[in-house]
């Protein structure tokens, strides 16, 4: 039976309401939900840098960049409302140990060709057992620096260097031999090429190239066959402890000092003076023993809160492939206040700061900044140890004061034993 309808029919009105009200909710149906943006946390100086990385987003998806205090970011994020965590952080490489141990952030995987396109030893510090955890995106170091007006040849060992910075001296033409800053502190860093050109190191690595804190270098045969030189250092005034960051800066600002130790952020008060100068590595000291520099690294981590966000593999892509780009680590470079080369060798090369450019050629056979929690003491010790051994007059022997560093820092890494159960009373 066919039905027909009729205009002005209750039936015909009726139909008509129907497709009306099915059209209204048609039309006012609420579009599908944008995915949820990837959250980005960043210490305060470095929000432009990364607003200018990450500014095209993700494919369909935001990237929001946060503002957040990242020295504390360990205790941070273990107390944290889950849903307002961040999915990817900017950190120094010595946060790696503690971040990965607590779970914290997760293993990348860099393509071989990321892998070449990046310093080898800026993503080794931010390496933790078997795994990277990080994409390193800038790198420093520190290097000598010399006055080219009062040292016109580079010395090619440090022993010429050590005849050169005294005769100026004693010429008239100085008042501090070598700026090598330390002060009452100590200072591990700036004195690590001395220490690693002796044949020191800080801790051996595993079989899979992380730091193995039960390898302790402070005071291993090579080094104790050749630290006899740092009385010597001592006992000629090459080398004074007293010396501070802030002194050795002076000194050598002023022309009163023919050699500096110093890194990267020293470069705006480099461009002030009037005379010449150069950077290069130290001079060797050892034959066939290099004269390694720390490099630091800052990068980007991928937290373990991206899994549960539904953002991992985007955060995890955006890291280790998006950001490690010549173009990404250009742009991050440009608007970033720290002072170091791009991490990406090809953004690093076209950089044209030329005294950036060379600390960076300095960093030849560099090793990374220890990331594990247990330097924190291990680097008091040891530049305790340089402190102590190139005080002047009443400095200790360095055959004492590096054997006590390394015993420091044996008793340091114990464990202490827990206490026994107490046996109960027979009644």
């Amino acid at each position: 039976m066919e039905l027909k309808f009729r205009q002005g029919t209750k039936v015909g009105g009726l139909f008509i309401a129907i497709a009306a009200l099915l059209s209204t909710f048609l039309i006012s149906a609420p579009a599908q939900a944008a995915p949820r943006a990837i959250l980005v946390w960043v210490d305060a100086q470095y929000k432009d840098a990364a607003m200018a990385l990450f500014a095209k987003g993700y494919k369909k998806r935001a990237v929001k960049v946060r503002a957040h205090d990242m020295s504390t970011i360990v205790t941070d994020l273990q107390s944290i409302d889950p849903n307002k965590a961040p999915d990817i952080i900017l950190v120094e490489n010595d946060q790696t140990a503690n971040l990965a141990s607590a779970a914290l952030v997760i293993p990348l995987e860099l393509t071989p060709a990321t892998s070449r396109a990046l310093s080898t030893v800026a993503i080794d510090s931010f390496k933790y057992g078997e795994s990277i955890f990080g994409v390193p995106m800038q790198r420093q170091n520190v290097a000598l620096v010399t006055n080219a007006d009062l040292i016109p040849t580079a010395p090619k060992t440090f022993a010429k260097l050590s005849k050169l910075a005294l005769k100026t001296v004693a010429d008239g033409k100085a008042e501090i031999p070598f700026a090598l800053p330390q002060g009452i502190d100590g200072d591990a860093y700036s004195t690590y090429p001395l220490f690693a050109g002796l044949g020191g190191y800080a801790y051996g690595t595993n079989s899979f190239g992380a730091i193995n804190t039960n390898k302790i270098g402070i005071n291993n045969k090579k080094f104790v066959k050749n630290q006899g030189l740092i009385n010597a250092w001592n006992s000629s005034g090459l080398i004074n402890s007293a010396l501070s960051a802030d002194d050795a800066r002076a000194a050598f600002v002023a022309g009163k000092s023919p050699f500096w130790v110093t890194g990267p952020e020293d470069i705006a008060t480099l461009k002030t003076v009037t005379f010449r100068y150069r950077i290069t590595p130290v001079p060797t000291i050892v034959k066939g023993i290099n004269t390694s520099p720390f490099m630091k690294s800052m990068g980007f981590m991928v937290t373990s809160f991206a899994s549960a966000h539904k953002v991992q593999p985007a955060s995890k892509d955006l890291v280790a492939n998006n950001s490690t780009t010549s173009k990404a680590q250009t742009t991050f470079y440009s608007a970033s206040p720290y002072v170091g080369l791009p991490a990406n060798s090809a953004a690093a090369a076209a950089s044209p700061d030329r005294v950036l450019l060379a600390f960076g050629s300095a960093a030849l056979g560099a090793i990374p900044y220890p990331n594990v929690p247990e330097w924190g003491a291990a680097s008091a010790s040891l530049g305790g140890a340089w402190r102590d051994s190139t005080r002047g007059g009443d400095a200790i022997p360095a055959a004492k004061a590096f054997s006590s560093a390394k015993a420091q820092v044996v008793v340091a890494q114990t464990p202490v034993p827990a206490p026994a159960p107490e046996t109960p009373a027979i009644p």
